[in-house]
């Protein structure tokens, strides 16, 4: 494969500085022309060297191997991509993907444990993070959120259903502080709380009332990070909770937790992968992206 020589040296320069804008000026071309040279290498090769967003930009797997085998002689670039061109057709590779404790487990991992045994030579990084981060800057292949709001250079593909909330407590904490019949009630009852990783706030309870959504939060015995610690303190009846239903499910059957004002009771959206750019994705990405929206 002959690839265009000043698209390759822009690449290059792209690499060097980490900016478009900066490439532009070095080189004496503008910042346009610099974003096309890449996007026209990209499609030459059929695979992203870059992931790029308005804030930050990272090498993509097949971006470092070329870089790796070309190095300083950027002339040779024929060679490499000879080496990388397979990598557009082959589902191999590293994917990595930032989301929390709860996610990972409940959400990713019972949907990927099959994928890692499918595809021996597609590796995964799961990495929890209790933070909003910048995939691009940080070199994620994706993250997963709550919610299809994302920033205007992301794309956002649902990997769950609608999550039905549920707030609960103890047998043995409404034998002592008695039984809330309505969310004014709860004014008089501690709760534990999960604090937000996009504003360090805590979490406010979502409830129905007369067809209308009503934020409540109220006294606070516990502060956690992690639903599944939250869990483990309800059912030890040290406060009210407020968790996701198929979590607390069996401990309602088993009659550990009670469940509380079900009347108000809400469904909250789906978590969603969010992800860089649709164009030009890897095989072993889109392999993973089509594994999790299997819902």
């Amino acid at each position: 494969m002959k690839i265009n020589l000043n698209d390759s040296k822009t690449f290059s320069e792209v690499v060097k500085t980490k900016n478009f804008t900066k490439a532009a000026v070095y080189m004496g071309v503008t910042q346009s022309a610099v974003s096309q040279s890449i996007n026209n290498l990209e499609a030459q090769l059929g695979i992203k060297l870059l992931n790029r967003s308005t804030r930050s930009l990272t090498l993509t797997e097949a971006g470092s191997r070329l870089i790796e085998l070309v190095g300083q002689n950027i002339e040779n670039i024929d060679l490499g991509v000879e080496q990388i061109s397979s990598m557009k057709d082959l589902p191999s590779g590293h994917v990595r993907i930032s989301a929390d404790a709860f996610t990972i487990k409940y959400y990713l991992w019972p949907k990927l444990k099959k994928l890692v045994k499918q595809y021996p030579d597609i590796s995964l990084e799961l990495t929890s993070e209790n933070r909003r981060i910048d995939i691009a800057k940080e070199g994620y292949d994706a993250g997963v959120r709550v919610g299809n709001l994302v920033e205007k250079d992301l794309i956002a593909v649902p990997i769950s259903k609608e999550i039905p909330f549920r707030l609960v407590a103890s047998p043995e904490y409404l034998d002592k502080y008695g039984t809330p019949k309505s969310i004014d009630d709860l004014k008089k009852h501690k709760g534990i709380y999960i604090r937000l990783l996009t504003d360090n706030s805590l979490m406010a309870w979502e409830f129905k009332d007369k067809n209308k959504s009503v934020f409540f939060r109220g006294p606070v015995q516990l502060v956690m990070t992690s639903l599944d610690e939250i869990f483990d303190a309800v059912l030890d009846g040290c406060a009210i909770a407020y968790l996701p239903y198929f979590l607390v499910k069996p401990a309602l059957e088993n009659k550990k937790l009670v469940s509380l004002l079900e009347q108000h009771a809400v469904t909250l959206p789906p978590f969603y992968l969010f992800y860089t750019s649709r164009r030009l994705m890897s095989p072993a990405f889109k392999i993973v992206k089509d594994t999790l929206s299997e819902i």
